[in-house]
């Protein structure tokens, strides 16, 4: 996950360097629930839990990101779904001292002789696309 935000909305309300700092800004919230969200982050005396509320709350990550490209506010989703925003500028990437490490992807399969090579075409590319400590590998 990555808290990010546009270039434009940082030039407007300034770039927080704490998670409590976001308590001051709009936040751009992915959930399917109303109301404050915690948003999780590390810090040396271990977990840190931010109550965030914004001006928009959806449960579609195309619309959070398209809101906080626009320059609506300051969003929380995963990585692989701005990294070319945050590669072309549009986004940059906030409190990255403060990131709780990546979880880790799993791919559950019966391994067996009869194994599909469509799924070991899925596993192997997944594998080429995300980097070793993201996925672990079979």
């Amino acid at each position: 996950m990555v808290v990010c935000a546009a270039p434009s909305y940082l030039a407007r309300r300034g770039t927080p360097t704490t998670p409590a700092d976001l308590r001051q800004h709009d936040c751009l919230v992915f959930s399917d629930t109303l109301g404050p969200i915690d948003w999780q982050f590390k810090s040396p005396k271990g977990r840190i839990s931010v109550k965030v509320q914004g001006r928009l709350c959806a449960n579609n990550l195309d619309a959070v990101v398209s809101a906080a490209i626009s320059g609506a506010g300051i969003a929380r989703v995963p990585s692989w779904q701005v990294s070319a925003d945050m590669s072309a500028g549009r986004l940059e990437a906030l409190l990255t001292h403060c990131e709780r490490p990546a979880a880790p992807v799993h791919a559950v399969f019966q391994h067996s002789k009869m194994s599909s090579a469509k799924i070991r075409a899925f596993i192997d590319y997944l594998v080429a696309q995300w980097p070793s400590e993201v996925f672990a590998a079979p």
